[in-house]
């Protein structure tokens, strides 16, 4: 059961979603209706980044906070989480996208991430050090319902919290993709970025600020997740980051870039911009003369 919540009984999970109907014709009236709407909010990520204005060493602390070689002059700043290299120096991370339309399948794939350890064959891997959602969080559209039955309490009973009201747990870090945009991006940043409390999903915490973030994992590696938002840019608050984040990495550094949508399918239609804005950001990487490879990670 979600932490702090009283169980569910079988007659309401009766009543939770189940996989969401794309040709109904109801539900794409509304769909329609929200893409037109959503074109009309004001850019969250440029309110964000004015409400936020910290410098670019407070970038640098947030995004070096779990690797434990970071210097906090205050100990008390540290999180409680920092990622423990395995014996081979790795460090494991989960990743999902479009994570699913309905209850069932949602819980399915949270079940598996929630699992102390999963066997593949005669592999082992141990669950992810920090768990990466790599956009559309819900479907159809954002809904506050929609968060709470297809997001937050599958991955909260996939993976009970062991230590409630607590910081301790792996971070999890999420990217908004389309329908997460479509309330004007309102509940994602409720969600992710909240400061205090930080979201407790299940086990995991959330200690995001910004709907894009980077994050060291090890001496040389990092990820980077980048918010593409509704019409393929990328907001100038948002490569300053990246600038910045992409002068400070040691020399050799490798980054691991999750975008929200497959680009490589909208390659032959014309005046698709989903590769270029990804070329942008990984550009902020080659100009700052430290990173020597970025992998693309993103939703299939």
């Amino acid at each position: 059961m979600a932490s702090g919540d009283k169980p569910v009984s079988l007659e309401k999970l009766k009543t939770y979603p189940t996989m969401t109907s794309w040709f109904r014709p109801t539900l794409l009236a509304k769909l329609l209706w929200r893409v037109v709407v959503s074109g009309q909010y004001a850019d969250r990520r440029l309110i964000v980044a004015a409400l936020d204005p910290v410098s670019k060493e407070e970038f640098l602390s947030r995004a070096r906070q779990f690797y434990p070689e970071t210097p906090f002059p205050n100990e008390s700043d540290r999180p409680p989480t920092t990622f423990v290299p395995d014996e081979d120096g790795a460090v494991w991370i989960d990743f999902v996208a479009d994570l699913g339309d309905g209850f069932d399948s949602t819980f399915a794939i949270a079940s598996l991430l929630g699992r102390n350890e999963l066997e593949v064959g005669d592999l082992k891997l141990p669950r992810g050090q920090l768990l990466v959602m790599g956009g559309d969080e819900v479907y159809p559209n954002a809904d506050p319902t929609f968060y709470h039955e297809q997001l937050i309490n599958p991955y909260c009973w996939a993976f009970p919290d062991p230590k409630p009201g607590l910081p301790e747990g792996p971070p999890v870090y999420a990217i908004p993709g389309n329908h997460d945009w479509y309330d004007g991006l309102v509940l994602f940043l409720a969600y992710f970025t909240r400061r205090s409390p930080h979201l407790h999903l299940g086990g995991w915490r959330s200690w995001q600020r910004r709907s894009y973030f980077a994050l060291q994992l090890t001496k040389t590696w990092w990820i980077w997740g980048m918010d593409a938002q509704l019409d393929d840019d990328v907001d100038q608050p948002q490569k300053d980051y990246f600038d910045a984040i992409g002068k400070s990495m040691d020399p050799n550094s490798k980054i691991i870039l999750c975008g929200p949508e497959p680009g490589w399918l909208y390659t032959l239609q014309q005046g698709n911009k989903s590769l270029s804005v990804i070329d942008n950001i990984a550009w902020s990487a080659v100009n700052g003369k430290r990173c020597s490879e970025v992998t693309f990670l993103m939703m299939s």
